[in-house]
């Protein structure tokens, strides 16, 4: 099979429909200079563009270039590697180095991509790659002894079952419990919390209504987020089904 001379895909002459990822001139590009070519496009594209370029490049080379992906990635990376290099020995002093600092910082996260497509361990050694995911593994099983640990405490207060609202009196019990919110002694309130949500989320998990389990969103219902305020879906307890009244008791 006939091997590709070049690695990078150009524009052709004249050509002012071009793809936005053809390297080249308008009308003349020395094809003996496609590495710099292939490196102001990596200047002029934004980093999230990054991938889609190299793809398109790469099928390009791989059209007469088959399974040889490993040869146009180790290319690419040299002539990468070997830019920033030659930006980086220039006298800091220099107009030359003062201007490549934009390539350079360029240059350098389109190495930062290359790191992510590395399947061949090219930029970083196996051994350094091994090291980081035992890492990484460390790290993800403490992570789960500390949330087996969470759950085993979360677990304490689960019950074994449920205490059942006898059947039809679901909107008394509501009314009941929305009543605790409300009483004091002494200008004192029993209970007290800053939102609803801990009164409707203990209902849900640790009451029934007969053998019906109680559904989050039935029990938020019925505890507004604001009093003056009610949703759509709010329940209102009907005056029959308040059929229970707490009252402080006379103190003898």
């Amino acid at each position: 099979m006939l091997v590709q001379n070049h690695f990078f895909k150009f524009r052709k002459p004249f050509d002012y429909s071009v793809h936005r990822y053809d390297i080249g001139r308008a009308f003349f590009s020395n094809r003996r200079l496609e590495d710099n070519f292939f490196l102001l496009k990596v200047y002029k594209i934004d980093v999230t563009e990054y991938n889609q370029f190299y793809d398109y490049q790469l099928d390009y080379y791989l059209t007469a270039n088959p399974e040889s992906e490993e040869n146009f990635f180790n290319h690419v990376h040299d002539i990468v590697t070997s830019r920033i290099r030659h930006f980086k020995r220039q006298d800091p002093f220099s107009a030359k180095y003062a201007n490549g600092l934009e390539q350079t910082r360029k240059l350098e996260s389109f190495l930062e991509f290359l790191k992510t497509i590395d399947q061949w361990h090219k930029i970083e050694p196996l051994e350094s790659v091994i090291g980081e995911k035992d890492k990484l593994i460390a790290q993800l099983k403490q992570r789960i002894a500390e949330l087996e640990a969470q759950l085993k405490q979360a677990k304490e207060f689960d019950a074994n079952e449920k205490v059942v609202i006898t059947n039809g009196y679901i909107a008394a019990f509501m009314d009941l419990v929305n009543q605790m919110q409300s009483l004091t002694s002494e200008k004192t309130k029993l209970v007290s919390s800053q939102g609803q949500s801990p009164w409707y989320k203990m209902i849900a998990k640790y009451f029934m209504h007969g053998d019906k389990p109680i559904s989050i969103d039935t029990a938020r219902n019925y505890f507004p987020a604001r009093k003056n305020d009610k949703p759509s879906k709010y329940i209102e307890i009907a005056e029959r089904d308040k059929l229970f009244k707490i009252i402080l008791k006379d103190k003898k």
